[in-house]
């Protein structure tokens, strides 16, 4: 009787142990996930803020607007994931900062396309004089 009390002893101190063992990693997980899915939305927000500046070298104002809002979207779910973390990464936080000054830089851009575009839009005629030379 002994023999079998020391054994479910035994077995409860080891679950006991290993309990907290286990526990004590697992809000380091939870951080290092938290931290991953933050830096998963700043390069979901990088590859938006890239797509939009090519839609902008391609002139295409109306889907640069799409990207740039779709960029802003998604720096605010991370900006709301860093808050909710309490990760203290100043890497993360200046390039969260970064974003919010690259997206605007980007919608500055846009308008100015657009507003380049309008005024090309009312001229009559071309935009460049263009001469025509017969060959002699």
């Amino acid at each position: 009787m002994k023999t079998r009390l020391a054994v479910v002893a035994a077995l409860l101190a080891v679950l006991l142990v290993g309990k907290l063992w286990g526990g004590s990693g697992s809000r380091e997980l939870d951080r290092a996930l938290q931290a991953a899915a933050l830096r998963g939305d700043l390069l979901e927000a990088h590859a938006a803020l890239l797509s939009a500046r090519l839609s902008l070298c391609n002139a295409d104002v109306g889907d640069v607007g799409q990207r740039l809002d779709d960029a802003r979207v998604l720096v605010g779910r991370a900006g709301a994931r860093l808050g909710d973390a309490g990760v203290n990464d100043d890497l993360l936080r200046l390039n969260l900062a970064g974003f919010g000054a690259g997206i605007d830089e980007a919608r500055q851009l846009a308008v100015r396309l657009s507003q380049g575009a309008d005024r090309a839009a009312g001229v009559q005629g071309p935009v460049l004089p263009a001469r025509i030379r017969e060959k002699p």
